[in-house]
């Protein structure tokens, strides 16, 4: 297994020479490519098009309330929610949403660094991603400060809590756990992965595995207490988005560098060497899944989980480099959403988590405010991106989270003065 994986590592972050190639030579390379891999937006637009559809579906449709068949409602609960029980030694089908996010974000992260090097140099290229990722961490923090409910919002409760962090019949564990979840952790997660955008791709590849596997032996550890800090928090918490959400993102950074800029290896071979790296990552995954403690576990961030999400999104992946196998197929709502991924995540998210703070509990629970709440959403969230995408306008994370904070913060300080929120 070792030198199949060694040898699947070298081929897919294949990158002789000089890592930063001539900015006519890199800048060509991308317009075409891009142009040719349709199915790189395709990707991008189904999981973010999956995400807008699920992320506010009624509570009732993910549990097939209608029915009381056993298997409908197992079958509901796979592809729509996560597993009841947050220590479940297993993972759902909707629990491959946030790294296939993650994933899709980091598929031309590294392509778009070193073409601002390129085009306005090194440090410039530092700059403005530490200023999307910096403002998007911010962001996260004041939707946290903003909507925090508890006795103390002049203390640093609302960034996060020291709290028992021990399961049921074990003795008390206090840790520091810091307040998680997807904007926050996109946002932190952004920030750390600048360093490794310096590395050649092959040594960036190989770093993020072995992130992996270092998280994953301190999770086999009891007396780290990291995998009751993780059930602690969400995603895995601030731990989890250092040593596995980080390194999916530099996993897809190199697939996207692999694909778009290496033109020494014919695409026919690039696809080859996807499905067997795709088939590695699902051996990892079901190898850990035999070994004790080694389950796929999306709240504790486990290793299983992150490739055994990376083989089926590598999966969903061949399913539109078949479809447009020997012609560009025309999926514009698909395309619509791939090119504003971060701004439908932002209209889906953000609202939504406001409209339901706002309304409060008893409407927010009832079956008729969901679901009008889900159509209307979707079909004003689709609108936007067919607009967009007809207009040919792609606008930057950056804009999309200044924007956000500059409508939010002003609004959240006039009604926390009031005593609204």
């Amino acid at each position: 297994m070792i030198p199949f994986v060694a040898n699947v590592v070298n081929r897919l972050s294949e990158d002789k020479g000089n890592p930063i190639e001539p900015k006519e030579s890199l800048k060509s390379k991308f317009r075409v490519e891009k142009e040719r891999l349709v199915w790189v937006d395709q990707a991008r637009g189904f999981v973010m098009f999956f995400l807008v559809l699920t992320e506010f579906l009624p509570d009732c449709w993910t549990h097939a309330c209608w029915t009381s068949n056993g298997v409908v409602k197992a079958l509901a609960a796979f592809f729509l929610d996560h597993p009841a029980n947050e220590a479940a030694h297993y993972m759902d089908f909707y629990d491959i949403g946030v790294p296939a996010f993650f994933f899709i974000i980091g598929l031309l992260m590294a392509v778009s660094f070193r073409k601002r090097i390129q085009s306005h140099g090194k440090w410039s290229a530092v700059a403005n991603s530490a200023l999307r990722w910096g403002l998007l961490y911010g962001l996260g923090l004041m939707i946290f400060y903003f909507t925090y409910t508890g006795p103390n919002t002049l203390t640093n409760n609302w960034f996060g809590a020291v709290q028992n962090i021990a399961q049921s019949g074990q003795p008390p564990v206090n840790w520091y756990v810091v307040d998680w979840d997807v904007i926050p952790a996109l946002g932190f997660v952004g920030l750390i992965s600048i360093p490794f955008m310096f590395m050649p791709t092959k040594t960036r590849f190989a770093v993020a595995y072995a992130m992996l596997v270092f998280f994953q032996i301190l999770l086999f550890i009891p007396q780290t207490e990291m995998r009751n800090y993780a059930l602690a928090s969400v995603h895995g918490g601030i731990i989890g988005g250092i040593f596995v959400m980080c390194p999916i993102v530099l996993i897809g950074s190199c697939i996207g560098e692999y694909f778009l800029l290496n033109k020494e290896i014919p695409l026919p071979k690039k696809y080859h060497m996807l499905a067997w790296f795709a088939l590695a990552n699902l051996a990892i995954g079901l190898g850990l899944w035999a070994i004790p403690g080694g389950f796929p576990n999306k709240r504790e961030s486990t290793m299983g989980w992150a490739v055994l999400s990376i083989a089926v999104i590598i999966g969903a992946i061949f399913v539109f480099i078949a479809i447009n196998n020997k012609r560009p197929r025309n999926t514009v709502i698909l395309e619509a959403y791939g090119m504003n991924p971060f701004l439908m995540y932002a209209l889906c998210a953000i609202p939504y988590k406001i409209v339901f703070y706002v309304v409060g509990t008893t409407l927010a629970d009832s079956m008729m405010f969901q679901l009008l709440y889900w159509f209307v959403g979707v079909v004003i969230i689709s609108a936007i991106a067919l607009i967009l995408y007809v207009n040919k306008k792609a606008i930057s994370t950056t804009k999309v989270v200044a924007g956000v904070i500059i409508i939010l913060l002003p609004i959240g300080i006039i009604a926390k003065a009031l005593g609204l929120l």
